[in-house]
C-alpha cells in the first residue's frame, strides 16, 4: 500500500489493523452467507417441486479455471516478503473467525 509522507512511521499498523478488519467483515459476511444459501437451496428444491426451474447451468471446471486464471494473474502485481504474508494471513484468519463466532 502506498502511504503519505507523514503516515509511513505508523504504516505498518495501520495495514494491521485493515487486515484485522477485512477478515472480520469477511467473516460476517460469511456467516450470513450461509444462511442465505441454505435459504436458496430451499428456495430451489420449493420451485424444482412446482416445476419451475430458476437454477443456472455452471459448471464447477468453469469456476475453477477462472478464478485459478484470475489469481495468477493478479498474484505478480503483490510485492510482500514472507513474514508480512504469513502475518497479514494470520492477522485475517482471526479477524474472519470473530467475524464468524460474533457476527
Amino acid at each position: 500500500m502506498l502511504y503519505p509522507a507523514s503516515l509511513e512511521p505508523i504504516a505498518p499498523y495501520i495495514t494491521m489493523a485493515l487486515v484485522f478488519i477485512d477478515g472480520l467483515l469477511f467473516g460476517i459476511a460469511i456467516r450470513k452467507a450461509v444462511t442465505s444459501i441454505v435459504l436458496l437451496i430451499v428456495a430451489f428444491v420449493i420451485a424444482g417441486f412446482v416445476s419451475i426451474s430458476f437454477i443456472p447451468h455452471i459448471s464447477s471446471s468453469n469456476i475453477i479455471s477462472n478464478v485459478t486464471k484470475y489469481a495468477t494473474t493478479y498474484s505478480s502485481s503483490l510485492h510482500f516478503t514472507a513474514i508480512d504474508v504469513t502475518f497479514t494471513v494470520i492477522l485475517f484468519i482471526v479477524g474472519f473467525a470473530i467475524g464468524l463466532w460474533k457476527g
